[in-house]
Formats: C-alpha cells, structure tokens, sequence
C-alpha cells in the first residue's frame, strides 16, 4: 500500500493491517515527525516504522528515532546497503547505519558535541527546513496552520540558537549541519 499525503496514510492505516510502515520525511502538507509522534502514540507498537530520506541523517534521524521510529535509512545509500538495511528492518524491525550509530553513541552516550541543528526543536527544523527552501513567513504560517507571528518567534529563536542572523547563515548551516 501506498500513500502521498499524511490524510491518505492515516486513511490507509485507518482500513489495513499492517507491519511495517516506510515513511518519507517529505509529505506534501502535514509534519511528518509530528505524524510519526501521533502514529507511535495511538498504535500501541504494533508496527515498525522506517525514515527513508535523503535529508541529513546525523541531523534529522535523531528526532524520527526519539519520536517513535524504529530506524533511518538514507535514500543516498548504495544499492546494496539499501537492500541489506531493508532485509535487516523486515528481520528485527530496527535498522540503524553503523555512521548513524557510531553518531548516536558519540552524541547522546559520550555527550560529545553535537551539531548546532540538535539544538533545534522539531518544529524548529522543520521551519528552518522550510525557510531555506525560500518559503515565506506568511506561506509557512499556511502550511503549518500556525499564525505568522508564531513563524516568526520560531525564526527568532531558530536563529537565536543557531547564532546567525540571516537566512544565507541558516543554508549554510543546514548545509553543514
């Protein structure tokens, strides 16, 4: 089964069974880390849910796996690490790079120093996602069902804990990560 949108998969889920679910990050509307929040919340476990992305995962996989999924596997991959990640999911219902898990032990069990974006909040990254992609406050406070002024506490304190002041520090940063 397949869905394009956040509505069509909770509808998908709402009439079918299933065991495991791939989730791209990128939906059209909707917050997909929010989803996956909502999705661990109301399934009670009884499915595994893997991050398919070809965002950064040393930044973005942390936040899927504190919200509820059970792995992150990049879409920049090759082949055989994708299918070998796959079996893997569909074995154990986990699946982890060794770069991802070498990241998470050093950043969350060693407290080495992790990247700038880990400062940010969910909301935060998806927003400052959003900004560099060129959105508008006015379009994301639409895309977000959130007020404009709200986008604009969240760029405030985006850029606040980021320590830049612009939206080309902000690329650069999301570049970087």
């Amino acid at each position: 089964m397949q869905a394009s949108s956040i509505s069509e998969a909770r509808e998908v889920l709402r009439n079918n069974t299933v065991d495991f679910i791939i989730l791209d990050i990128h939906f059209p509307e909707g917050n997909s880390l929010n989803f996956v929040e909502n999705l661990v919340i109301s399934a009670k476990n009884t499915f595994k849910i893997l991050i398919f992305s070809a965002l950064e995962e040393n930044i973005y996989a942390v936040k899927y796996i504190q919200a509820g999924a059970h792995g992150f596997l990049s879409k920049t991959s090759e082949e055989e690490n994708i299918v070998y990640a796959l079996q893997k999911f569909f074995k154990t219902g986990k699946y982890l790079s060794e770069e991802l898990k070498d990241h998470l032990l050093d950043t969350v069990v060693y407290k080495k120093k992790a990247t700038p974006l880990n400062l940010l909040s969910g909301r935060e990254l998806e927003i400052a996602r959003m900004l560099s992609y060129g959105y508008s406050n006015n379009e994301i406070a639409t895309k977000l069902n959130i007020q404009k002024s709200t986008v604009s506490t969240y760029k405030n304190r985006i850029f606040e804990k980021l320590g830049i002041n612009n939206i080309p520090s902000l690329i650069s940063c999301l570049n970087l990560g």
